[in-house]
């Protein structure tokens, strides 16, 4: 998979695992790449859009990830939509469905 196109029309976050004083032994070394399950997430900015970089904000499992998104994402008053659902947008001009 490359690496993905930035533009104006995405949203882009960051999730970074720490590394460092991992002890591996020797024969998993070659075998496996470590991370610890802690790290920090970021935002891109995207002028486009109105959302601002933001520093790092950690989270110390990998389950504490997708909320710390929600969040953040919450943080720049983006809302998201599920991909399954078909928001329905009234026009002005409609009084009702």
């Amino acid at each position: 998979m490359g690496k993905a196109k930035k533009d104006s029309k995405t949203i882009a976050i960051t999730v970074r695992f720490a590394t460092n004083d991992l002890r591996v032994e020797d024969g998993a070394r070659e075998q496996y790449k470590a991370c610890w399950d802690n790290g920090w997430a970021y935002i891109e900015g995207n002028k486009t859009l109105g959302i601002k970089a933001v520093s790092g904000q950690p989270f110390n499992s990998l389950e504490d990830v997708i909320p710390l998104i929600k969040e953040i994402l919450r943080k720049q008053n983006v809302v998201m939509v599920s991909y399954n659902s078909r928001p329905r947008i009234m026009s002005p001009k409609r009084k009702s469905w």
